[in-house]
């Protein structure tokens, strides 16, 4: 019994002994290099440093996404800066646009049959107008930049003139001599702009006639400073086409406008015709006709009115900004 007992003794023994080997085994070392044979705290530090990298290598990847970014970010303000300063060019290329009546030339008054002018156009690059005696018309290019300017493909039409000593040979004579403009405040507040050629003399000077503010249907609300009460009576003006259309209330009336380039917002109308049929307000009919025909400029009273003025320097017409003539 003996015996038995010490042999029961021995396999208990040999089972503890196994049990306590494999519990050993249970924290394996990390396989890394640094952790290897260094049990649980080697694989902690371990995966620590597997941690550091990552985040090193997530720090490096967000760097340059951030980078990237920027660049993008950067490319895009650049197009936005440029179109704003192409903006602003067009803008200030503006002050160039519209009618320009030639003051002097060459050290000479500019003198024509009819009023010599030049009309920019920048969208298209283009000048046409008048010398005094034939439509010239031409190409041009401009920078708002060191205020340069040239003229090309300039060519009139080749209508004899009847009056002497006018300017026309000289204005393209001008022209073809222009390499630099610019352009100045006058009385008022008319633009004056100037022509220059290569060695800085001035060889010709423009005022600005700028008659578009006239454009578009006007309600008549005042005839010889007397308030006129009629429904419908009406002007429509167009100043490239040189038109005029419009309702007395009862009548359409009809006629030609003109503008004239040698004085500030001159105009006349001619060749005004009316419709017969008879109105009860004939007497307003008649005073609306006559306000045109004394009409020789006019002006902006405000945002939406415009008033004409006869020789004598009073208001002939009153008018307000309406909606199109309803025929």
């Amino acid at each position: 019994m003996k015996i038995r007992n010490n042999n029961v003794m021995m396999a208990a023994l040999g089972l503890a002994l196994a049990f306590s080997a494999s519990s050993c085994s249970i924290f394996k070392p990390s396989s890394n290099a640094e952790g290897s044979g260094k049990g649980l705290q080697g694989w902690v530090e371990s995966e620590k440093e597997e941690a550091k990298k990552d985040a090193k290598a997530a720090k490096a990847e967000a760097a340059k996404e951030a980078k990237a970014t920027k660049s993008e970010a950067e490319k895009a303000m650049a197009k936005v800066d440029k179109k704003l300063h192409q903006i602003a060019d067009e803008e200030k290329n503006g002050a160039l646009s519209g009618d320009w009546a030639i003051e002097n030339v060459l050290g000479k008054k500019a003198v024509g049959e009819t009023a010599p002018f030049i009309k920019f156009v920048p969208n298209e690059n283009r000048i046409y107008g008048n010398n005094g005696c034939n439509i010239l018309n031409g190409q041009y290019l401009s920078s708002t930049a060191d205020k340069t300017i040239s003229f090309s493909n300039l060519a009139t039409t080749m209508m004899l003139c009847g009056q002497n000593n006018i300017t026309d040979t000289e204005i393209g004579e001008a022209l073809g001599l222009t390499v630099r403009y610019t352009i100045e405040d006058g009385k008022d507040s008319e633009s004056i702009l100037r022509f220059y050629d290569a060695g800085g003399r001035e060889v010709m000077e423009l005022m600005h006639r700028d008659f578009h503010f006239l454009d578009g249907t006007w309600a008549v609300i005042a005839i010889d400073g007397e308030k006129v009460n009629i429904e419908g009576m009406k002007v429509a003006l167009d100043v490239d086409e040189k038109k005029m259309h419009g309702n007395t209330g009862c009548n359409i009336i009809n006629g030609e406008l003109e503008t004239d380039m040698d004085a500030a917002n001159s105009i006349s109308f001619s060749k005004i015709g009316m419709t017969r049929m008879a109105c009860p307000n004939s007497g307003w009919e008649t005073r609306m006709t006559m306000a045109l025909e004394e009409a020789v400029t006019a002006q902006k009273v405000s945002a939406d009115e415009i008033e004409f003025i006869g020789s004598n320097g009073k208001q002939v017409m009153l008018l307000k900004k309406s909606s199109p003539i309803e025929e």
